[in-house]
Protein backbone atom coordinates (compact mmCIF):
# COMPACT_ATOMS: atom_id res chain seq x y z
CA UNK A 1 0.00 0.00 0.00
CA UNK A 2 2.77 2.45 0.91
CA UNK A 3 4.62 1.91 -2.36
CA UNK A 4 1.51 2.69 -4.42
CA UNK A 5 0.89 5.76 -2.32
CA UNK A 6 4.51 6.84 -2.76
CA UNK A 7 4.35 6.55 -6.56
CA UNK A 8 0.92 8.24 -6.70
CA UNK A 9 2.27 11.17 -4.70
CA UNK A 10 4.35 12.17 -7.71
CA UNK A 11 1.07 12.95 -9.48
CA UNK A 12 0.75 15.86 -7.08
CA UNK A 13 4.13 17.19 -8.24
CA UNK A 14 2.94 17.04 -11.84
CA UNK A 15 -0.26 18.80 -10.82
CA UNK A 16 1.74 21.41 -8.91
CA UNK A 17 3.61 22.27 -12.11
CA UNK A 18 0.29 23.04 -13.79
CA UNK A 19 -0.89 25.01 -10.80
CA UNK A 20 2.39 26.90 -10.75
CA UNK A 21 1.92 27.96 -14.38
CA UNK A 22 -1.57 29.29 -13.63
CA UNK A 23 -0.66 31.00 -10.36
CA UNK A 24 2.46 32.57 -11.88
CA UNK A 25 0.22 34.41 -14.34
CA UNK A 26 -2.07 35.46 -11.53
CA UNK A 27 0.68 36.80 -9.23
CA UNK A 28 3.48 38.11 -11.46
CA UNK A 29 5.23 40.17 -8.76
CA UNK A 30 5.92 37.16 -6.54
CA UNK A 31 8.98 35.11 -7.59
CA UNK A 32 7.89 31.91 -9.28
CA UNK A 33 9.95 29.66 -7.01
CA UNK A 34 8.07 30.97 -3.95
CA UNK A 35 4.77 30.20 -5.66
CA UNK A 36 5.98 26.69 -6.51
CA UNK A 37 7.11 26.03 -2.93
CA UNK A 38 3.68 27.11 -1.68
CA UNK A 39 2.04 24.52 -3.91
CA UNK A 40 4.19 21.57 -2.76
CA UNK A 41 2.97 20.87 0.83
CA UNK A 42 0.28 18.35 -0.27
CA UNK A 43 2.93 16.35 -2.11
CA UNK A 44 5.47 16.67 0.69
CA UNK A 45 3.06 15.43 3.38
CA UNK A 46 2.19 12.28 1.43
CA UNK A 47 5.75 11.75 0.20
CA UNK A 48 7.21 12.02 3.72
CA UNK A 49 4.72 9.56 5.17
CA UNK A 50 4.88 7.06 2.32
CA UNK A 51 8.69 7.15 2.14
CA UNK A 52 8.80 5.01 5.28
CA UNK A 53 8.10 1.29 5.10
CA UNK A 54 5.64 1.69 7.95
CA UNK A 55 3.77 4.92 8.62
CA UNK A 56 5.33 6.99 11.43
CA UNK A 57 1.89 7.64 12.88
CA UNK A 58 -1.23 5.66 13.65
CA UNK A 59 -3.97 4.94 11.10
CA UNK A 60 -6.22 7.74 12.35
CA UNK A 61 -3.51 10.41 12.13
CA UNK A 62 -2.38 9.02 8.78
CA UNK A 63 -5.94 9.26 7.48
CA UNK A 64 -6.24 12.85 8.73
CA UNK A 65 -2.96 13.83 7.07
CA UNK A 66 -4.13 12.23 3.84
CA UNK A 67 -7.38 14.20 4.07
CA UNK A 68 -5.43 17.40 4.77
CA UNK A 69 -3.22 16.91 1.70
CA UNK A 70 -6.13 16.04 -0.57
CA UNK A 71 -8.17 19.02 0.66
CA UNK A 72 -5.26 21.44 0.23
CA UNK A 73 -4.64 20.25 -3.34
CA UNK A 74 -8.38 20.40 -4.17
CA UNK A 75 -8.74 23.97 -2.88
CA UNK A 76 -5.67 25.15 -4.79
CA UNK A 77 -6.86 23.41 -7.96
CA UNK A 78 -10.40 24.73 -7.77
CA UNK A 79 -9.19 28.26 -7.03
CA UNK A 80 -6.90 28.16 -10.06
CA UNK A 81 -9.65 26.73 -12.25
CA UNK A 82 -12.19 29.37 -11.16
CA UNK A 83 -9.64 32.11 -11.80
CA UNK A 84 -8.90 30.63 -15.21
CA UNK A 85 -12.58 30.43 -16.16
CA UNK A 86 -13.59 33.86 -14.86
CA UNK A 87 -10.61 36.02 -15.84
CA UNK A 88 -9.03 34.03 -18.71
CA UNK A 89 -5.48 35.30 -18.19
CA UNK A 90 -2.96 35.31 -21.01
CA UNK A 91 -0.57 32.36 -20.89
CA UNK A 92 2.95 32.91 -19.63
CA UNK A 93 5.52 32.30 -22.34
CA UNK A 94 5.10 29.16 -24.40
CA UNK A 95 3.23 27.20 -21.71
CA UNK A 96 -0.47 27.44 -22.55
CA UNK A 97 -3.19 27.56 -19.93
CA UNK A 98 -4.76 24.45 -21.46
CA UNK A 99 -1.61 22.42 -20.78
CA UNK A 100 -1.38 23.88 -17.29
CA UNK A 101 -4.97 22.86 -16.52
CA UNK A 102 -4.38 19.41 -18.05
CA UNK A 103 -1.35 18.87 -15.79
CA UNK A 104 -3.31 20.13 -12.82
CA UNK A 105 -6.18 17.72 -13.42
CA UNK A 106 -3.80 14.86 -14.27
CA UNK A 107 -2.36 15.30 -10.80
CA UNK A 108 -5.85 14.83 -9.41
CA UNK A 109 -5.84 11.28 -10.82
CA UNK A 110 -3.67 10.33 -7.86
CA UNK A 111 -6.84 10.72 -5.77
CA UNK A 112 -7.82 7.24 -6.94
CA UNK A 113 -4.95 5.73 -4.97
CA UNK A 114 -5.43 8.16 -2.10
CA UNK A 115 -9.12 7.26 -1.85
CA UNK A 116 -8.37 3.53 -1.78
CA UNK A 117 -5.74 4.09 0.92
CA UNK A 118 -8.18 6.22 2.91
CA UNK A 119 -10.82 3.46 2.69
CA UNK A 120 -8.31 0.80 3.76
CA UNK A 121 -7.20 2.90 6.73
CA UNK A 122 -10.80 3.51 7.75
CA UNK A 123 -11.60 -0.19 7.47
CA UNK A 124 -8.53 -1.06 9.54
CA UNK A 125 -9.46 1.51 12.14
CA UNK A 126 -13.03 0.20 12.36
CA UNK A 127 -11.82 -3.41 12.65
CA UNK A 128 -9.37 -2.37 15.37
CA UNK A 129 -12.13 -0.56 17.27
CA UNK A 130 -14.56 -3.47 17.04
CA UNK A 131 -11.93 -6.00 18.17
CA UNK A 132 -11.04 -3.86 21.20
CA UNK A 133 -14.73 -3.69 22.16
CA UNK A 134 -14.96 -7.49 22.09
CA UNK A 135 -11.88 -8.02 24.26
Amino acid sequence: MMSRLHVASFGLVIGSIGQWALYSDWMPRIPSWIIFLGLLPPWFVIYAISFCRQAPCGPRTFRHLLTFAMSWYAVITLTAEVHLLLFQPAPAGHFSNTWAAALMWAGALSYIVFGRTYAALRQFENAETSSSELG
